[in-house]
Formats: structure tokens, C-alpha cells, sequence
């Protein structure tokens, strides 16, 4: 079970944003959300608004997070601790149906702190996993939480990973960036291990694509 505590400090935003959430987003009932942040499994809502929050500064975009959803998803690939990321993935379009500020063009990022692997299991493990046109990705940060001898990561360790991970699926799935093959991009692929993560200079990522007009300045 992650720790609250860890990510609402590695994120470094004040708790008190979180009872002001709506007052730092666009209101108009003629917007829709363009992207929603989905807490399941044992991730908590309040990290959840927090993550949202900072998505909106970073992208520019109108990120909302949604209540606690349970992802329905009780059993493990058969002998493995890892759950199929395919089944996460049908949270999107159930929330799609609920939401009232949702539109046909809204993207559900849903949040699990369990360790995740595709049905197919060709990786030996995997972060993310998308279906664009099912406008859902499901991310698991079972992995961002350590370093790689197996000991506990930092806060600052752990907000970056996040943060880089959520802006590669944005910066894929909205703005429609193109991987690459330089290790310190955003988009670099494939990542392989935690190390590539950490290597990924994202305020450098960001900053350039902001240059080159491929996102809100």
C-alpha cells in the first residue's frame, strides 16, 4: 500500500489546495475536461486532485481527477503478483457514461498501485498501457516507489517519475508527440527500467516543446 504522505510531498503542493481545487480550473458549462485523472486499487482521491492540479500547470489543459473507482480487477495473471493491464482499461468508458463534464473527446488516465503486465506478458513487466480508442491509459506506480536495489525511493524521486510518466501519456495521447530515441526526451523509448526514467530531463522536454509550439506555452 502506498503512503499518502509520500506523494503529497514529493508533488509539492500545499494541502490546502486541495479543499480550493475548484477554484483553479475553468468553470464554463460549455468546456469539458480534457483529461481525468481515474485513483483506483489503493490510490487515494486526495493524491489523485493533487496529481490533476499539477497536470493543469504543466500542460496547460483542464485535468480534473475523479471520486475512488474500483477498478473491479481481483485476480493476478496465474502465477505472478502482477495484475493484466487490459482490464483496467473499461474504467474509461464507465466513467465516460457517469461523468457530466465529460465529452466523446475527454482522456481517462487510470491510477493503480499494483504491479501490472499486459495479458500477453511479452515484457516481463509494464508501467503503462494504452488504448487510444478507448481514450483510456491505465498506469501502475508499483515500480516508481523504489530505487533499483530494491530500497524505498525519495519523495523528489518518486513526484518526478510520476510526473514524467503522466506527461509522456498526455504528450502522446493529446498532443500527439512522437517517441524518440534520445535518453534524456520525454518521449524516449522503449523504457526498459527505472534508470531510463530517471534520465528523462523533463523540464528541458517541456520547456523545448513549448519553443516549437507543440504545446500551451
Amino acid at each position: 500500500m502506498m503512503k499518502r504522505r509520500v506523494f503529497l510531498g514529493a508533488l509539492s503542493i500545499p494541502l490546502l489546495a486541495l479543499a480550493q481545487s475548484d477554484r483553479t480550473v475553468p468553470s464554463s458549462p460549455v468546456d469539458s475536461v480534457v483529461l481525468y485523472i481515474v485513483p483506483t486499487d489503493g490510490f487515494p482521491e486526495q493524491v489523485a486532485a493533487t496529481i490533476a492540479r499539477q497536470l493543469t500547470t504543466d500542460t496547460g489543459l483542464w485535468v480534473k481527477a475523479s471520486l475512488w473507482t474500483p477498478s473491479g480487477v481481483s485476480s493476478p495473471l496465474p502465477g505472478t503478483n502482477q495484475y493484466p493491464a487490459e482490464d483496467y482499461l473499461p474504467l474509461g468508458d464507465a466513467l465516460a457514461r457517469q461523468l457530466g463534464d465529460a465529452s466523446a473527446r475527454t482522456y481517462f488516465i487510470v491510477l493503480t498501485d499494483r504491479d501490472i503486465n499486459s495479458r500477453a506478458q511479452n515484457f516481463r513487466f509494464q508501467y503503462s498501457l494504452h488504448r487510444p480508442m478507448a481514450r483510456t491509459s491505465v498506469l501502475s506506480i508499483a515500480r516508481l516507489l523504489y530505487r533499483k536495489d530494491g530500497t524505498p525511493a525519495s519523495d523528489a524521486q518518486i513526484g518526478k517519475r510520476m510526473r514524467v510518466m503522466l506527461m509522456r501519456i498526455v504528450g502522446e495521447m493529446k498532443f500527439g508527440w512522437q517517441r524518440t530515441r534520445e535518453p534524456a526526451d520525454l518521449m524516449f523509448a522503449p523504457i526498459m527500467s527505472i534508470d531510463d526514467i530517471d534520465n528523462i530531463d523533463l523540464t528541458r522536454s517541456i520547456a523545448t516543446r513549448r519553443a516549437q509550439g507543440l504545446m500551451r506555452p
